[in-house]
C-alpha cells in the first residue's frame, strides 16, 4: 500500500486518524496477510547484505521523515505543544506500524496493529495544545 499521498497530508489530528484507518483497513481486508513489503525485505536481507540493509534503513528513515514532517506541521500550526518531540513520536508511530503489521501477518488479525497505532496516536493526542 502506498501511504505517501495520505502522509503528505498529515497536517492535523484528524488526518492522522484517517491515515491510521487506511492502514488498519488495508491490513484487515487482507486478514493481516502480506504484512509490509519493506518489513519483509528487511527481515530477509538486512543480516546478509550490507547494501540491502543500507537501502532498507534509508527507506525506513524516509518514511519516518514524512511522518515527522506532518507532526512538525502540527507543531507549526499550534496543534501540538511546542515541547512535543516530533522525531521520537514519528519513530514510535513507524515502529508501531511495523510491529503491528508483523503481528497481524502472524496472527491474521489486526488487533495488535490497532493497539500499537492507537497507543502512539493517543500519546500524540496527549501532546495536543490546549484550544
Amino acid at each position: 500500500m502506498n501511504q505517501a499521498p495520505l502522509l503528505a497530508r498529515l497536517d492535523s489530528l484528524d488526518a492522522l486518524q484517517a491515515w491510521r484507518d487506511v492502514v488498519v483497513d488495508a491490513a484487515r481486508q487482507q486478514h493481516g496477510a502480506s504484512g509490509c513489503a519493506l518489513g519483509s525485505l528487511s527481515s530477509e536481507l538486512s543480516d546478509h547484505h550490507t547494501w540491502a540493509r543500507d537501502a532498507l534503513a534509508s527507506s525506513f528513515t524516509a518514511w519516518a521523515a514524512v511522518i515527522r514532517e506532518g507532526l512538525l506541521g502540527m507543531l507549526a500550526k499550534g496543534t501540538l505543544r511546542p515541547q512535543a518531540d516530533a522525531d521520537r513520536l514519528a519513530l514510535a508511530l513507524l515502529a508501531a506500524v511495523q510491529g503491528g503489521l508483523l503481528l497481524a501477518q502472524a496472527q491474521r488479525t489486526t488487533d495488535a496493529l490497532e493497539a500499537a497505532i492507537d497507543t502512539v496516536i493517543a500519546q500524540i493526542h496527549d501532546q495536543a495544545a490546549p484550544q
